[in-house]
Order: structure tokens, then sequence, then C-alpha cells
């Protein structure tokens, strides 16, 4: 993942609609950029999509963290 989860979280006002839209944004478009790069199945792309999610609720969750 390209973005960091955490970090982008402390930024965001998370009652600004704009803010919270555009992060979800960022997040779809780096999806979408690896999903590209290494020619990836649906499947795939769906479990990156599951990791982005896990890492929103509990980022402890994931298995292999980079940023730690």
């Amino acid at each position: 993942m390209k973005i960091n989860i955490k970090k982008e979280l402390e930024k965001i006002d998370k009652n600004d609609f704009l803010q919270v839209s555009n992060l979800v944004e960022k997040i779809i478009n780096d999806i979408r950029d690896i999903s590209f790069k290494y020619d990836m199945n649906n499947e795939i792309v769906f479990e990156l999509a599951e990791d982005y999610m896990i890492d929103l609720i509990n980022p402890n969750l994931l298995e292999c963290d980079d940023d730690e």
C-alpha cells in the first residue's frame, strides 16, 4: 500500500465530507494503480481492498505492516 492510512486519518477532519471523500478517492486510486501495475485479477483486487479496510478499522490485525 502506498497510502499510510493511520497518518492520513490523523490529518483529516472525519466530520468533513470533502476530506473523507478525498481520502476514499486516494485509497481507490491506489488500489486501481496497484492492480493495473501488477495486472491483478478481481479476487486479488478485492483482497487488497480488504487490507485497506482492515487498516482503517484496526491496523494491528494485519500480519505485515511495512510502517512498523
